[in-house]
């Protein structure tokens, strides 16, 4: 009897031990109606709609995989349609079995309604708490998408905090607006009809908008905005962002607790990612003032070269660009990497009509001086090619780097500059501002800008804040206006304003002035150490790679509060890749971070971002000066002494070098710090 009782206890024991460790493999549904709608993915008005689905998925930073079979979808918990509602996207059955799995506690997010036929109205109107038998009004008139204030505090609305998200611009594209009944309005389109709803259904809950997603993610990164951007440079404009954390935001409301790929490496929540554009002689005499700088604080900077290497007056009889790369200038550049930093190519001859260049012949270094040169702002005898991989051959050639990435003259970009990227084997492009495509996070582009075309496979990183100021901006950023210039204050407004979406800032500045080095000293000397990081331009966008790249699964305990993260350890270790956890009344007490076989297993640090989220930043061995923004020993910042750094490789402070360890690290918050002296190398975690 005994025995029996005993047995009964401990059988029990691991049925309440199976339940309170949840094994969570958690997903987002991505449904795929296309064929359903008879659309196509390809072309027509309502193509890309499962790609800006994913990149929707990819920014908020959950896993997720895409199907046509609603049955496989409603396997999970959360289902997110790639496209609208229209007459031939559901049978009667199919949406009441979509009607049950919501009152049973799913989630749904669905863009819009095209149309809806008599037959199912009643059941649409029951999920999404809307008139469905009232004909959408579809309109290009609508330009604005105002949230509404009632709902400021809600979870979904927790990054919609700006005037500018809270205006989310959308231009003169089409959009959907229906009519209310028993749904919670979140947003209204600016002709007072709504555009975003919110409807509990039994223990589940809809949401339900008015425009396409490609009409708010790929139209916009194809930069074919219908006049949607309001700002191009050091500004704010996150109309294409605010639809991936909306979704981020519904699906951790959604959940207990959930994990997602936090956008920062390194536990930091912003990084400043400095630039330079080294386009004139002036540049390449003064660009010693950044570089040594940068080098001084431990950060690896990025300069882009213009290698004009002929003189438009000699070979052409008028002055557009001298020979200023050349036999003086070059080992200028040379000893940019001798700095620590890293160069990529910023073109050749830098036209100001290369939006306009339509030729990709190839050619040599001689021929194309004497055929390329600019009258007037009109270019003649003009390559995409040359100025895209003949301008990398000759700084591969001259200066012995692997050059991975372009930034073309005045931003300019033509229909071929995406495929000649991948003929001249780059990773990274940073050709547009976040202004001017809506967006503040990396992306890949596509072929020829074009809608129906493939991916490009190299990374477009948009930047955000830059020393370009002219009369049209106001007070222009000269010599004599430099030191009260409204500049840095639109820079440090500008981060303040991305950090509240964990989003970094890429800072171009031409240093082509010592006060140039000034003004950026200046924003950095602002910013919170512990929250900012200074990054290198490649090292970013080798993380956004890995970060894309990178699966996960997690398991929790109830009742230790016990976190399990399961990925990729060298990959992660690589990147210096962080997760943020979200959590809704649950405790988590410590967060283990390992591979697939438990062979690698490291504990990780909990930093609190809200009431409701946590960063878990992994202790691993690796991560040491070899890797991020120091780069080794010719940019260590000690004189004569003790120097420490955090974990990411940025600078705290100096010391005498007989300062003992006590004295070095009091004061210094929680966290894990790196403590050089010499060649001695030593990681202290306080």
């Amino acid at each position: 009897m005994k025995k029996n009782i005993r047995l009964f206890i401990t059988g029990l024991m691991t049925t309440i031990s199976a339940i309170v460790c949840l094994n969570i493999n958690a997903r987002i549904a991505v449904l795929d109606i296309t064929s359903r709608n008879y659309e196509s993915e390809t072309s027509g008005d309502f193509s890309r709609q499962v790609y800006s689905a994913k990149y929707l998925c990819d920014v908020a930073g959950y896993e997720y995989f895409v199907t046509e079979s609603l049955e496989e979808a409603m396997q999970e918990d959360f289902i997110l349609f790639a496209c609208m509602i229209s007459n031939t996207s559901f049978s009667r059955e199919e949406l009441s079995g979509l009607a049950d799995w919501v009152k049973a506690g799913g989630t749904l997010v669905v863009p819009g309604i095209k149309s809806t036929p008599t037959s199912t109205a009643d059941i649409i109107s029951d999920i999404f708490g809307i008139d469905a038998a009232q004909r959408p009004i579809r309109t290009n008139d609508r330009t604005i998408i105002n949230w509404n204030p009632e709902f400021f505090s809600d979870r979904e609305l927790e990054y919609i905090d700006e005037d500018n998200e809270r205006a989310t611009s959308i231009g003169n594209v089409k959009s959907f607006s229906f009519t209310p009944v028993s749904c919670d309005v979140l947003a209204y389109f600016n002709d007072g009809t709504a555009a975003v709803a919110r409807n509990s259904y039994g223990k589940g809950r809809s949401y339900l908008g008015g425009t396409t997603w490609r009409d708010v993610v790929q139209r916009n990164q194809l930069n074919k905005d219908q006049q949607a951007s309001r700002q191009y440079n050091n500004g704010f404009e996150p109309s294409s962002d605010v639809w991936a954390l909306f979704l981020r935001s519904a699906y951790s409301k959604s959940q207990k607790l959930a994990v997602w790929k936090f956008t920062v490496p390194a536990g930091y929540t912003q990084l400043l990612i400095p630039t330079h554009d080294c386009d004139s002689r002036t540049a390449y005499d003064e660009m010693h003032y950044m570089s040594e700088y940068e080098k001084s604080i431990g950060l690896r900077g990025h300069y882009f070269l213009t290698t004009h290497y002929y003189s438009d007056k000699k070979n052409f009889g008028q002055s557009y660009l001298s020979d200023f790369y050349n036999a003086e200038t070059i080992p200028k550049a040379a000893q940019l990497l001798e700095d620590g930093h890293t160069i990529g190519s910023h073109s050749i001859c830098h036209f100001p009509d290369f939006n306009k260049v339509r030729n990709t012949d190839i050619v040599t270094r001689d021929e194309y001086a004497y055929r390329a040169t600019c009258v007037d702002g009109i270019s003649t005898g003009a390559s995409t090619w040359a100025e895209i991989v003949l301008s990398k051959q000759i700084i591969e050639e001259d200066l012995g780097n692997h050059v991975r990435s372009f930034r073309s003259g005045h931003l300019c970009v033509n229909p071929d500059f995406n495929a000649i990227l991948e003929e001249g084997d780059y990773s990274f492009q940073s050709c547009y501002t976040g202004g001017d495509l809506l967006s503040e996070f990396p992306f890949f582009g596509r072929l020829n800008n074009d809608w129906n075309n493939d991916q490009s496979r190299v990374l477009t990183m948009p930047l955000h804040i830059s020393d370009v100021y002219n009369n049209k901006d106001g007070e222009p950023l000269n010599n004599d206006t430099w030191s009260t210039h409204r500049a840095p204050d639109e820079w440090e407004s500008a981060m303040q304003k991305l950090r509240g979406n964990y989003a970094s800032a890429i800072l171009l500045i031409h240093p082509n002035r010592e006060w140039k080095m000034t003004l950026q000293k200046k924003l950095i000397e602002r910013l919170d150490p512990k929250e900012v990081g200074f990054y290198n331009f490649e090292d970013y966008g080798d993380f956004w790679l890995s970060r894309l790249n990178c699966e996960y699964s997690y398991s929790y305990n109830e009742t230790s509060g016990e976190l399990t993260i399961t990925t990729d350890t060298k990959a992660l270790n690589k990147s210096r890749m962080t997760f943020a956890i979200e959590v809704s009344g649950q405790m988590v007490n410590t967060v283990t971070i390992c591979n697939e076989d438990s062979s690698e297993s490291y504990k990780a640090d909990l930093k609190k971002l809200s009431e409701t989220r946590y960063l878990a930043i992994p202790e691993f061995p690796n991560s040491d000066l070899s890797v991020g923004t120091i780069g080794g020993e010719s940019s260590d910042f000690r004189i004569n002494g003790t120097s420490v750094y955090d974990i990411s490789g940025r600078p705290i402070s100096t010391y005498p070098s007989s300062c003992d360890d006590e004295s070095i690290l009091s004061g210094l918050p929680k966290g894990i710090y790196i403590v050089r002296n010499g060649s001695s190398t030593r990681k202290i975690k306080i």
